[in-house]
């Protein structure tokens, strides 16, 4: 009955409202494979409404196969980066080659990253050997090549030389004197020497990332003064004295401590390569992220691959990264990742987007923009978006790209739009990061979000997401002026056949999330358009199902919503809030297991009117 009346309620307030134009129909991408050389196979990659690319790899029969261990590489060798790149110098060298790496273990220590630059049609067999590094930066660079597949092959961190991080429990809190004790799982990581980088709440009883519906953690590296003195007082206890930063932290409670944050990363793909493929290949740590895939590289995959705590180590491993596992920006797009097993990092298990520019100051043509990660290169063309994010016609070309610091860049251009002044934001047309696929992986137990999905054109369905810190997946326009620039709008994006348990599991907010920031309010208007969310269940939720604004065009169908038992009950468990800037939305044949009286978690909530009465007039 009341979801009948609310129904009724709603339909004649829709009467007297004004609608919004239906978005357009999406433009996908269609490849065609044609001229398939003969060293080469390709991978059909179908997506969203018909998008569809090829990822070509080497075909192992037809290439000339060397061994790793003919240029040194050694389980004997203190560093074999001297011998290895040596490798890498040869298939530069030869196009078609496979290198096969002989089963064992090798240790990496030289501060430079590995580079394979300008190869073509390259297989490294990794035989299931496992490359240890143990400094920071980037370890492995992909440039300038096209058709290089890894496979079979494992990445570690040298915990026994200098811990990731480490479990460690309050005792002792003294907010009067600004001082804790922190007590150390493993005894043997407890030293002074240890950089106390980040510090996060974490389940006492799995010792992964975040507790159950509270998420207290500081970013110790932000603020040199947080931390004043470390004093190691036993064989497993620290006493630190900060500046008040963990005054709120509780005895008994349970943390991550980490001492590497954005330190470092396994992968870094740029530089325009494509075609780029690792099958079955692992990584057990990383002082920073697993994969950077940037500089306009286009066409990679990550399948049947694992991201996690190395398993021989999980008493001793409390993370397999320090930051995020994929992170994808300023690329050509065209990417699947499928199959894999990702988990326990320090932050997003896959972020993808394109950077953007806030512009801060005018004068004449020249912009000063404060990007944190957006290509800026001279030749480009810049398109603008208004101080109300709604997208222009305005464009204007780089001249020169001066760096003021490491986040604010002085750009000329040749002939600046008038109209264009501070608060604006600009992209650069070069970059579209879209067309992708991400499916029948297992996404689980990391700090932060599964996935942050900014960019068009993308099929996220079959996949597992459990226990995520936060949001599992959060499709954002995201602008922190001295921090990130991050999205420009998303089209054409399908979320199905999914499950989410026990997701949001600190609470930050919802489950799912649509919606921009801009500096700390919202877009005043709609950026995202034709999302659909269909045939996925979602169960245990401790929070919002969904919070969704900024869009046009929406359909959540089919889905099954169990709030389940074990967080406790509380009025918006499981609702779905809809705020200013939402139209068109289609909200039918969703199934609420245990939804309350009446059913009244299927009434969406809205700060508007017209909102609110679109949406519940379909119940």
């Amino acid at each position: 009955m009341l979801l009948k009346i609310v129904s009724f309620i709603a339909f004649v307030i829709m009467l007297f409202t004004s609608s919004v134009e239906v978005p357009g129909v999406p433009d996908v991408l269609v490849e065609s494979l044609d001229n398939l050389s003969e060293s080469r196979t390709a991978d059909e990659i179908n997506g969203a409404n018909g998008t569809r690319f090829y990822i070509q790899r080497p075909k192992a029969d037809k290439l000339n196969e060397i061994n790793a261990a003919d240029f040194g590489l050694s389980e004997e060798n203190e560093d074999n980066f001297a011998a290895f790149q040596s490798a890498l110098d040869y298939c530069s060298q030869h196009p078609q080659t496979k290198l096969v790496i002989d089963k064992g273990t090798y240790y990496f220590r030289s501060l430079n990253g590995l580079d394979a630059n300008n190869c073509t049609d390259l297989l490294i067999e990794g035989s299931d050997a496992t490359f240890v590094f143990s400094s920071t930066g980037y370890k492995f660079f992909i440039r300038n090549s096209d058709c290089i597949e890894i496979r079979n092959l494992n990445f570690d961190w040298n915990w026994a030389e200098s811990p990731l991080a480490s479990v460690v429990t309050v005792q002792n809190c003294n907010p009067d004197a600004n001082t804790i004790d922190l007590v150390f799982k493993n005894a043997e990581y407890c030293s002074e020497s240890n950089r106390l980088m980040a510090i996060t709440q974490c389940d006492p009883e799995t010792y992964t990332f975040g507790a159950k519906c509270s998420s207290k953690e500081i970013y110790l590296y932000q603020d040199p003064n947080t931390v004043k003195s470390v004093e190691k007082i036993n064989d497993n206890t620290l006493r630190v004295t900060h500046n008040g930063c963990m005054d709120n932290f509780e005895n008994s409670e349970t943390y991550i401590l980490r001492h590497y944050v954005y330190d470092g990363t396994i992968f870094s793909i740029r530089d325009y390569s494509k075609n780029v493929t690792f099958d079955n290949v692992s990584i057990y740590g990383s002082s920073g992220m697993a994969y950077i895939c940037e500089g306009n590289s286009s066409h990679f995959q990550i399948i049947n691959s694992f991201i996690g705590v190395n398993p021989e180590y999980k008493e001793k491993r409390c993370v397999s990264l320090t930051a995020d596992a994929i992170h994808i920006v300023n690329t050509d797009g065209c990417f699947n990742i499928s199959g894999c097993d990702i988990s326990g990092m320090g932050d997003d298990a896959v972020n993808v987007h394109d950077g953007l520019g806030y512009v801060s100051a005018v004068n004449g043509n020249t912009l000063t923009l404060i990007a944190s990660a957006m290509r800026l290169e001279a030749g480009d063309t810049l398109a603008f978006k208004n101080d109300k994010f709604e997208n222009t016609d305005l464009t204007a070309n780089i001249v020169s790209v001066k760096d003021l610091d490491w986040i604010t860049k002085e750009v000329v251009v040749e002939a600046l739009p008038e109209s264009v002044k501070e608060g604006w934001t600009a992209y650069n047309t070069e970059c579209n990061s879209g067309n992708y696929v991400i499916r029948n992986n297992y996404f689980h137990e990391n700090r932060a979000r599964g996935l942050l999905l900014q960019s068009s054109n993308g099929l996220c369905e079959n996949n597992r997401f459990y226990k995520t810190m936060a949001q599992a997946i959060k499709v954002v326009m995201d602008i922190e002026p001295t921090l990130w620039q991050e999205g420009t709008g998303v089209d054409n994006l399908i979320i199905r056949n999914n499950t989410f348990e026990k997701c949001n599991y600190s609470d930050w907010g919802s489950v799912i999330e649509i919606g921009t920031n801009i500096a700390g309010k919202s877009a005043e208007n709609a950026v995202f358009t034709n999302v659909e969310i269909t045939s996925n269940t979602f169960t245990d939720i401790p929070s919002r199902l969904m919070r969704v604004n900024n869009i046009n065009g929406l359909v959540f169908s089919s889905n099954t919503v169990d709030t389940g038992k074990y967080f406790d009950k509380y009025n918006m468990q499981g609702k779905i809030q809809m705020f200013k800037y939402c139209s068109n939305i289609t909200y039918s044949d969703n199934d609420y297991i245990s939804s309350g009286i009446l059913g009244e978690k299927k009434i969406i909530q809205s700060d508007s009117i017209s909102v609110w009465s679109q949406v519940n007039s379909q119940l």
